[in-house]
């Protein structure tokens, strides 16, 4: 079991000063939080705000790399093959579906899209690192999975139906606030059924 290690005190005072500028965002906005009320809310100093970040658009970076970067890991753990089993693509729908609807990616979002359409280059970036890039890497194993197999799509058409069918309108739930337990229980039988239409319906037939 792989032990995990202390945040160091330079890495307490970034991920403080992260989720106070996440919390800020979403309580003021972006335009009308100050560096100074991120200052306050992480009790941190603003020379670490400079030196960490550079500004407000620094912190909203961060918080796009550090959220996309956690997915990427779920779809790329390790070097090794993807198994495309029914079992190996249940546990990497689950693990993907809860590495994008954790609190933070939630919270990144919400900002995203109220502030996407003042904040073009920023809107394009999270599309660049989140959903393009994502795409991609899934795209990629199974491109490698596949090689062998005639299938009704590339496999960048696969990763989009695959995020899509897993993904379904779950999302959607936790980003309004209205993930009940009765929802998450839903979701949770949606995943197998979802990746078993996928692979039911990938080969191309005769």
């Amino acid at each position: 079991m792989t032990e995990t290690k202390p945040l160091t005190r330079g890495e307490s005072r970034r991920q403080a000063m992260l989720a106070a500028a996440t919390e800020l965002f979403l309580e003021k906005g972006f335009e009308h939080t100050t560096l100074s009320d991120i200052v306050s809310r992480s009790k941190g100093s603003r020379s670490t705000l400079y030196e960490q970040f550079g500004n407000k658009e620094g912190l909203l970076r961060a918080m796009i790399e550090d959220v996309t970067s956690d997915i990427w890991a779920v779809i790329v753990p390790d070097e090794s093959p993807l198994p495309f089993t029914e079992e190996a693509l249940i546990t990497l729908a689950r693990r993907f579906v809860t590495a994008a609807m954790s609190p933070r990616a939630v919270a990144v979002f919400r900002i995203l899209v109220t502030e996407g359409p003042r904040m073009p280059e920023m809107a394009l970036f999270f599309l660049e690192r989140g959903p393009r890039t994502i795409e991609r890497l899934l795209a990629e194993r199974f491109a490698e999975a596949l090689r062998d197999r005639k299938t009704v799509g590339t496999p960048q058409q696969l990763a989009q139906v695959f995020i899509g069918g897993v993904m379904g309108v779950f999302h959607s739930y936790k980003v309004v606030g209205q993930y009940t337990d009765d929802i998450e229980s839903k979701m949770n039988t949606h995943i197998p059924t979802a990746v078993r239409l996928f692979l039911n319906g990938i080969e191309e037939t005769p």
